[in-house]
């Protein structure tokens, strides 16, 4: 009777420890896709303005019977996002090359700027304008990131309060031209170019074709923007 008894007490144990095994397994696995697929976000968002921290959303079954060293690589599918979806490729127990997709939850936190000073509309922003800060990556934290090369230079597109974030959609590209700016328009007729003093009817860049309005003719043209005093003629109205 000890004998048996010894003998279910030792298969209870090696369930037990193959029980663990494999726990500690899938952990070991799981900690190394989750590293990679940091690794490959970070290919994306710069690693000194984002601190991301990954977990486990879902992850195909078929991952359950693969080691770690069978993973090949880790992708970013789309945009990344609060649930993000990555492909990761491995080689199965035949060593044939499989790919899924798995999708893992990101939190951590990001670097922003707040205004130092109230900025008005209109303001074109300067480096002394601003001060660092972090923040906890909301929900919609890849609508909100903004590099700082693309904020200096930008103009405010509303008042922003002291200490307020400046998000993305809070700035635009400063324009070439603005609203009811005097423009000489070049229009070609044969040999001869005329040039015609008008305004501008809407804000543009260099490259936009506007409206322009020619009050001395009592005509409107579209015009293409070449610099901020000059456009070609595109058509008559």
């Amino acid at each position: 009777m000890k004998t048996k008894f010894s003998h279910i007490n030792i298969l209870i144990s090696l369930i037990l420890i193959l029980s663990v095994q494999n726990r500690l397994f899938a952990n070991d696995l799981e900690v190394q896709i989750l590293k990679l697929s940091k690794e490959a976000i970070h290919t994306v968002l710069d690693e000194s303005v984002f601190e991301l921290y990954l977990e486990k959303k879902w992850f195909p079954s078929q991952l359950n019977n693969i080691s770690s060293e069978s993973i090949v690589s880790v992708n970013v599918i789309g945009n990344i996002k609060t649930y993000s979806n990555l492909s990761i490729l491995f080689l199965d127990q035949n060593q044939t090359p499989i790919e899924k997709q798995i999708q893992v939850k990101i939190t951590g936190r990001m670097r922003v700027y707040t205004a130092k000073k109230d900025l008005q509309r209109g303001t074109i922003i300067e480096a002394e304008h601003l001060n660092e800060s972090w923040i906890s990556l909301g929900s919609n934290f890849e609508k909100n990131w903004i590099q700082l090369n693309d904020l200096i230079g930008s103009e405010t597109q509303n008042t922003i309060k002291a200490g307020r974030v400046i998000h993305l959609h809070n700035v635009k590209k400063p324009v070439l031209i603005k609203k009811g700016q005097p423009i000489e328009l070049h229009k070609r007729s044969g040999n001869l170019e005329l040039v015609i003093d008008c305004v501008t009817e809407s804000d543009a860049n260099k490259g936009e074709t506007v409206l322009i309005n020619c009050a001395n003719l009592r005509k409107k043209y579209l015009g293409q923007i070449i610099s901020d005093t000059k456009a070609v003629w595109r058509k008559s109205l």
